[in-house]
Formats: C-alpha cells, sequence, structure tokens
C-alpha cells in the first residue's frame, strides 16, 4: 500500500515536472530569447496573488507560438519562466521584458518556493521603480551555482500585451542599449534636423505648408519617444500623467497635421472638392482626439486611434495620386513618401494587435518609414519653391528669386560633389593598399603598418614577429598548369591566410610573386611560429581548381621576432626571415624555420620556386 502510496506521488511530480517544463540552463551562448521557456495564466477575477499563485497547483499554459502577443485585454496576466545554474560558479544575466508601455508590471524572483525579491514597477509608476535604468523593464540576476530561480510577473495594463523575454549577459546587455541608444538618437536627429530646416524655410516664405511640415516630422519622434519609453526614461521622468497620455497625443498630432499638410501642400481644394473634405475630416478627427486623449481611457483612445490613423493615411495617399494623375508635379514625391509611411503604420498596427512578431523591422518598421517619408517630402517641398520660383520669374522676372533658386540648386550639387569626391577617395585609398589579384593588403600598405607597429612595440617592450611565406615550387605550377592556375593558387592561398587571422591587428600582405608576409604583433617567437605551422598545414589541404585538374601546394616559412629596440632594424627583421625561409626551402620546402641569430646561413639571390 506505501508503494502504491509513493508511485502515486511521483508520478503526480513527474507530472507537475512536464506541465511546467524543463528550466532554462544557463550557458556560455546567452543572450537570447526566452520566449518558448514562458508560460501563462489569464487572471479574469485581477485577484489572484503571488502566494496564490505559488500554491495554488492552477495549470501553466505553455507559450509555443514565439514572443507572447495577445493584443488589448481586461484581465491581468501571470507569466512564469525558470532559470537554473548548473555551472561551478555563480552568474550574473540580465532579464528584459522588452515592451516599455505596460501599466503596470510586478516581478517576483522566487527560490525555493520563497519569494525573495519583489519589483513593482510599470509606465504608470514612477521610473525610479525599476531596478535597472532602461526603456525596458529589466531585473538583474545572481544564480548562485545549483540554483534555480523561478521568475514570475504580474502584468495588467491597457496597451497591446506583448511580453517579449530575453536574457542578456551583463556586458552584452550593457552593449545593446548603447547601440540603440545610438540608432534612437540618429532618427531623432535626423528628424529634427529635417524639421529646422524647414522651419527656417517657413520663416522666410510664410508658407503655412512648411509650418505644417514641421509639426508633422517633429510628431514622429514624439511618438516614439512615448512608445519606444526613451521620453519616458530621459525627458519627463516624474510625469506619471503626462506618460499615460503622450502616446495618445502624439498619434493625434500625426493625423492631424499630416491631413492638414496634404490639403495645403497639394492645394486639394483645386484637385477635388471631395477629397479635400474628407481628408478635412481626419484633421478634425486628429484634433478631437488630440483633444479627447487627456479625458478617455487609453484602451478606448488607442482603439479609435489605430483605425483612424491607417485609414488617414491611405487617404492620404489617395488624394495624392489623384492629384499626380490630374498634372501636380510635387504630389509624385509625396505619393511615394506617403506609401512608405502607409506600409509601416499598417506593419506597426497589425504588430500592435498581434498579427505581426516583434521582430527588429517591425520594431522599428515606422522610424524607418518616418524617416525616409520625412526625406521625401523635404525633396517635393524643395521641388515645389523650386517651380513657385520658375514661375514667379516667368511672370514677374524677379531676378531675386532665380538668385535664391541657383543658390539652393548650387549648394546642392556642391554638397552631392563633395559627398561623391569622399567616396571616391575612399575607393581610391582602398585599392592603393590592396593587391588587385588576391585583395590582400600590398607590400606599401604592410610597409606603413610595419612601421607603425614598431614604433608601438618599441614604446611598450613588446614583441613583435613577422613571417616570410613562399610557396613552394610555384614555378612549376604555371609551367604545368598555366598561368590562369597559378593566379587561382595564389588566390585560393591568399583566401586561406586571410580567414586564419583571429587578432585585427595581424595582417597578411603580398610581398610580391608568390611570396606573403604576415605581421604579428604582441607575439613572441613561439607564439609565431604555432601561427607559422597552422598557416603551413592549413594551406597544404587547399583544393585549388585549374580547369578539369585538381592539385595542392605547400609553403615555405621563415620567422623573425625582436623586441623593437631604439635602433631602425626593421628591414634587418625582414632579411632575418628571409634567411629563415632560405633554411625552408634549402632544407626540402613544406617546412617552417625560425630565425637563429647564432646561425651563419646567407640567403643567395634566388629564384623562387
Amino acid at each position: 500500500m506505501r508503494f502504491v502510496r509513493a508511485f502515486y506521488i511521483l508520478a503526480i511530480m513527474l507530472a507537475c515536472s512536464f506541465a511546467c517544463g524543463a528550466p532554462y540552463e544557463l550557458g556560455t551562448d546567452d543572450n537570447k530569447n526566452l520566449n518558448h521557456q514562458l508560460y501563462f495564466i489569464e487572471d479574469f477575477s485581477e485577484q489572484l496573488e503571488i502566494g496564490q499563485i505559488l500554491e495554488d497547483q492552477t495549470e501553466w499554459q505553455h507559450n509555443e507560438d514565439g514572443e507572447f502577443a495577445h493584443g488589448y485585454s481586461d484581465s491581468a496576466w501571470w507569466f512564469k519562466l525558470s532559470i537554473i545554474n548548473t555551472s561551478a560558479e555563480p552568474q550574473q544575466r540580465m532579464l528584459e521584458l522588452g515592451y516599455a508601455i505596460l501599466d503596470f508590471v510586478d516581478i517576483y524572483v522566487v527560490t525555493d518556493g520563497e519569494v525573495v525579491t519583489t519589483y513593482n514597477t510599470g509606465d504608470l509608476r514612477p521610473y525610479k521603480s525599476r531596478p535597472v535604468d532602461s526603456a525596458n523593464f529589466v531585473v538583474p540576476l545572481k544564480i548562485d551555482s545549483q540554483q534555480q530561480l523561478d521568475v514570475y510577473y504580474r502584468i495588467k495594463t491597457g496597451s497591446s500585451l506583448q511580453v517579449p523575454i530575453k536574457i542578456w549577459h551583463q556586458d552584452s546587455f550593457y552593449e545593446h542599449e548603447s547601440t540603440t541608444n545610438i540608432i534612437h538618437g540618429l532618427y531623432y536627429g535626423a528628424m529634427v534636423i529635417i524639421a529646422a530646416y524647414n522651419f527656417l524655410i517657413f520663416l522666410l516664405l510664410r508658407d503655412r505648408s512648411y509650418l505644417y511640415y514641421v509639426c508633422f516630422v517633429l510628431s514622429s519622434p514624439f511618438f516614439f519617444l512615448s512608445i519606444s519609453g526613451q521620453g519616458f526614461r530621459y525627458l519627463w521622468t516624474d510625469q506619471l500623467y503626462w506618460n499615460s497620455v503622450s502616446l495618445l497625443f502624439s498619434l493625434s498630432c500625426l493625423i492631424l497635421f499630416g491631413a492638414l499638410f496634404t490639403r495645403r501642400f497639394i492645394g486639394l481644394h483645386k484637385v477635388s472638392i471631395a477629397l479635400d473634405r474628407l481628408i478635412m475630416a481626419f484633421a478634425v478627427l486628429g484634433g478631437t482626439m488630440l483633444f479627447l486623449s487627456f479625458f478617455i481611457p487609453y484602451k478606448s483612445a488607442i482603439l479609435i486611434l489605430i483605425p483612424i490613423s491607417a485609414l488617414a493615411c491611405v487617404s492620404d495617399l489617395v488624394a495624392g495620386s489623384v492629384a499626380w494623375y490630374r498634372g501636380v508635379q510635387s504630389a509624385r514625391f509625396y505619393v511615394i513618401a506617403w506609401g512608405c509611411f502607409l506600409v509601416a503604420t499598417i506593419v506597426m498596427a497589425s504588430q500592435k494587435i498581434g498579427l505581426l512578431p516583434k521582430v527588429f523591422v517591425v520594431e522599428y518598421a515606422v522610424q524607418l518609414g518616418s524617416v525616409l517619408e520625412a526625406v521625401l517630402l523635404s525633396f517635393a517641398l524643395v521641388e515645389r519653391i523650386n517651380t513657385e520660383r520658375r514661375l514667379r520669374f516667368e511672370a514677374q522676372t524677379e531676378t531675386i528669386d532665380t538668385t535664391r533658386r541657383l543658390n539652393v540648386e548650387l549648394e546642392k550639387r556642391v554638397e552631392e560633389r563633395t559627398f561623391e569626391l569622399e567616396q571616391l577617395n575612399r575607393r581610391l585609398e582602398v585599392l592603393s593598399n590592396t593587391d588587385q589579384l588576391t585583395q590582400l593588403f600590398n607590400r606599401r600598405y604592410f610597409e606603413q603598418v610595419f612601421a607603425a607597429e614598431w614604433e608601438r612595440c618599441r614604446r611598450y617592450r613588446h614583441s613583435l614577429s613577422v613571417l616570410l611565406i613562399d610557396i613552394d615550387h610555384f614555378k612549376k605550377v604555371n609551367d604545368e598548369y598555366g598561368h590562369p592556375a597559378g593566379d587561382a593558387c595564389l588566390v585560393e592561398v591568399s583566401k586561406k591566410m586571410n580567414n586564419m587571422m583571429r587578432c585585427p591587428t595581424d595582417i597578411v600582405a603580398r610581398f610580391g610573386g608568390e611570396e606573403f608576409c604576415v605581421l604579428l604583433p604582441e607575439t613572441d617567437v613561439d607564439g609565431a611560429s604555432v601561427v607559422a605551422e597552422r598557416l603551413r598545414s592549413e594551406v597544404s589541404k587547399v583544393n585549388i581548381r585549374a580547369e578539369n585538374t585538381d592539385f595542392q601546394v605547400t609553403i615555405s616559412v621563415g620567422v623573425s621576432c625582436l623586441i623593437p629596440g631604439d635602433s631602425d632594424r626593421k628591414e634587418e627583421m625582414l632579411s632575418n626571415a628571409d634567411k629563415a625561409l632560405y633554411l625552408s626551402k634549402s632544407k626540402g620546402r613544406n617546412r617552417v624555420t625560425a630565425y637563429n641569430p647564432d646561425s651563419s646561413v646567407t640567403p643567395i639571390k634566388r629564384n623562387r620556386d
């Protein structure tokens, strides 16, 4: 009877174990999504607490479809994942919930059924409640050897419910944060510059198209500051109410100023009265929601704004297309620009309601689309102003307008030519430093780097090594298979040696003919000999194909190493490597020889074959 009871209990424990799934085991290749490790419960009553969750035998549902996304929900949701450290050392990680606009996020770190750490955060709670300074919700974890942590999330939000979970090494996390901040900074900087430039044009021309355009352009980064959490992090950290309405406010601004700019820029009342009234209706809706965003619940407002914004984009695009069809020249840039933004908006809206996953292209779709749109609309505005100047010149022969137009065109051309010249100079520099056949660095570049590394190693008294490499019997390859085969041999050997360089400061250069040189800073003679032997071994395995014949070659290597002193002995170092290479050749080839200062061998002038 006792055996039966014990077996029954064991069966229940195994069933629970399989139901909850195996914990995630920490490894050296972390920095990965844990979405498939996630289990969830929908709390319809919103009354469950962590104590009940730990004591109750509620059946957890496994998230099997990538990133968890459920659209908009009135329930509270519980999420669980388990992490175990099977190594012999304590481990530290960062656990990131990568969706910044969740209202209330309660995080419980549990060990052996006991809550050891609790965090109560969310974008409707003070920013200082976050354990890590980040736009997303990040938890630092310290996991002892052989310890298992269970992390529970309770999320209640009026926004779209998305729970992308990722585990990071600390250094990788902060590097990712830095990269993300740079991307956002570039985006915000670009949009502000575009807006400032067009605002100056507005001050000059007093054309309201530019003012509406500036407001529309500034609405886009404002929107992304809100949805990415960057605004809460850097700008309105202590303003919880404003943080709750900033997303609605900015999206309303996009609808309002997008519609006003469309009507004004295209001159829609001259193209179609019906379309003009339709776009004006969207402007009124945007302005109304701009006001109501301060008074109605977030969920109600966002469910109204998302379809309005999508329909507004489509209507603006239709209006531009009709204007283009009816001969409004500047409308062609407008249509292309608005089409980019429409596609990006549809992608964003689909992701918000859970139809698309939160991957990089989807996550940054509207940013990419809005930058492209802003640039294209700037072109459209430039073309528009140029057209107006030309018409005024033809009608009124105003010299000043012609002068301004020519100045704008000249500045643009100078910038284009300057950019082209810079690109050409960069290409010429690469070409001047590269061997055209093997795509390795050439001797000229090698000597420059050699001189610089010599001085650096001399200053710090570090070792510097040089490998001189020659392909064995290369003349025989040319004679037997032809010069195209010789060229193929040089290319394949070069590719193999270049791919084997593991340190960025180690370089391979073609020294001439079938001879190559490898520079190894911070490397003594033993280390250089190991590298040389590895090169010799791997090159001998390379299969070279010439027409219908396959063949292999070997290399001989000479190694020279010293610690640079006050005297300039670079040529002597290369000569020593050449002597060692000669010894490798004279001893039968396909070998590595390190220069021995006691050796009396002096290489003679010879044909390398």
